[in-house]
């Protein structure tokens, strides 16, 4: 525990990680700010074929927390941590602090053990600071109600159950983010420059994608990190293919193993205090 409260110290000194939080606060800002200008385009007063109408106001805090999610977990939060994550060893080697740090008598996979924790912590508290301050923006300024989804038509949740969805979606997002945060760990190690290891795990995110997008590699696809990484909006849909969401949960799970294992072998055997 000692070790995790020294990481998370270092962490938490760094302007980055602080910007990261800041750029998270801002966005939140923009979105509420866009919804709250665009608020009629999005009211529920339009009938629905010729059978029954809907009315009332489907911009909420709910909403906007939901819309930030969909909206920030595509590529920001994944940048953000990528930047934050990818200068946890190659940011210390870089600066010299790590060859102080291994000077001590202790085993190297405590001290990447204890960043890896630190990574997902930080992951999880930025994930969750996206979705505790849209729901707190959106309660100020739009205050309660249903959460309206207009994605593959149109859903709608009352209070209770949406804010019992968006819980789940958080939580699946933390996951998924935490998958990310790994990844960006184990180029950390590495790699010698932060800024290397932070590039080449967007890079992976984005040629993921692209892949997946390419006919010729249709069998690769379910396989890929990005193809989970969206785990959080199976949660959203009326009906919850449990299946699906297991495969993905572990999809994302291997994921974590396997780029940990990589990230523990590569920093026991590696000179990382040159």
């Amino acid at each position: 525990m000692a070790a995790l409260r020294g990481e998370l110290s270092k962490l938490y000194r760094q302007r980055i990680t602080w910007a990261s939080f800041g750029v998270v606060l801002a966005l939140v800002g923009l979105v509420t700010w866009g919804s709250y200008h665009e608020r009629d385009r999005f009211d529920l007063n339009e009938e629905l074929g010729s059978q029954f109408v809907v009315a009332g106001k489907s911009v909420t805090a709910l909403f906007v927390a939901n819309a930030v999610m969909q909206v920030a977990l595509t590529v920001l939060v994944p940048l953000l941590i990528a930047v934050v994550i990818g200068g946890l060893v190659a940011g210390e080697r870089q600066s010299g602090t790590l060859r102080m740090l291994l000077s001590r008598p202790v085993a190297r996979w405590r001290v990447l053990g204890s960043k890896l924790a630190a990574s997902w912590a930080f992951t999880v508290a930025l994930t969750v600071f996206l979705g505790l301050v849209g729901l707190g923006l959106g309660q100020l300024v739009f205050g309660w109600g249903d959460l309206v989804i207009f994605r593959r038509g149109l859903t709608i949740f009352d209070a209770q159950t949406g804010l019992a969805r968006l819980a789940q979606a958080y939580g699946l997002a933390c996951l998924a983010m935490c998958a990310v945060a790994t990844l960006a760990l184990m180029l950390s190690t590495i790699f010698n420059n932060p800024m290397t290891a932070a590039g080449i795990t967007v890079a992976v995110l984005i040629v993921s994608e692209i892949v997946a997008a390419m006919p010729y590699f249709e069998w690769l696809e379910p396989h890929l990190l990005t193809t989970h990484l969206s785990i959080y909006r199976d949660v959203l849909a009326v009906t919850v293919d449990t299946e699906a969401l297991r495969t993905s949960a572990e999809y994302l799970a291997a994921y974590i193993g396997a780029a940990s294992i990589i990230a523990l072998v590569v920093f026991q055997r590696r000179d990382v205090t040159c």
